[in-house]
């Protein structure tokens, strides 16, 4: 018997992959950053990865019988991204800044992990969105046509 992902499974897997991929292709860039913070530069690109395949299986649950359009898996999609975006910043603020700045910190890793590798990841996370919407229009189009 042949088995599939679920959607919510599938979306963490590739928004997880493409996110990597995102994050990666700022490597030079965010390796800087990641010694002055004293961690491990792999982190920056684990992270966000993380955090995108997380929030991706928490929003896409219940997708297969809520989203009927490519359209609605892109706006659960850029949730997906700006979700992440704030989480990466959030843990940004957290490893570069003492406790008591963090307030006056976060706007600053808003803006800063928003100019180096927002782009990158905002592409990533449109196009897992678009591939597993239309992962969902394929799958009800089979549903639909075995009912038949």
């Amino acid at each position: 018997m042949r088995r599939v992902l679920s959607i919510p499974v599938l979306a963490a897997l590739l928004f997880g992959l493409l996110s990597a991929l995102a994050a990666a292709s700022a490597f030079p860039l965010m390796s800087r950053f990641a010694r002055e913070a004293g961690s491990s530069e792999w982190v920056l690109v684990a992270v966000p990865a993380l955090l995108a395949a997380l929030f991706a299986l928490v929003i896409y649950r219940g997708a297969a019988e809520r989203v009927r359009s490519v359209g609605q898996s892109l706006s659960r999609g850029l949730l997906v991204a700006i979700l992440t975006w704030v989480g990466f910043s959030a843990l940004s603020t957290w490893m570069w800044c003492i406790p008591e700045n963090y307030g006056e910190c976060f706007p600053g890793a808003l803006m800063i992990s928003g100019a180096l590798g927002g782009g990158q990841q905002l592409l990533a996370s449109l196009a897992a969105a678009a591939i597993v919407g239309y992962a969902i229009r394929s799958r009800s189009a089979g549903i639909r046509k075995a009912r038949d």
